[in-house]
């Protein structure tokens, strides 16, 4: 039995800053933001500018995955 890796891409903090920026600030439309920056997830674009919206850019810096780690 093999079992498939699920795919998934990681974007940069830089391509993200420059996709909702273009959005946002230049006033590209959608699709021609995901496309000049290599975005291809409509969902995950929506929720980075929701992020920039309420928190500002550094809400699109990468995060810490995972469980924490066990304290002494």
């Amino acid at each position: 039995m093999s079992r498939t890796k699920e795919l998934r891409n990681n974007y940069t903090y830089e391509q993200k800053l420059a996709a909702v920026k273009d959005h946002l600030e230049n006033g590209k439309t959608v699709e021609q933001s995901m496309k000049d920056n290599g975005i291809t997830s409509r969902s995950a674009f929506f929720r980075w500018c929701g992020e920039w919206k309420t928190q500002g850019p550094e809400a699109l810096r990468p995060k810490r995955r995972g469980r924490p780690p066990k304290s002494k």
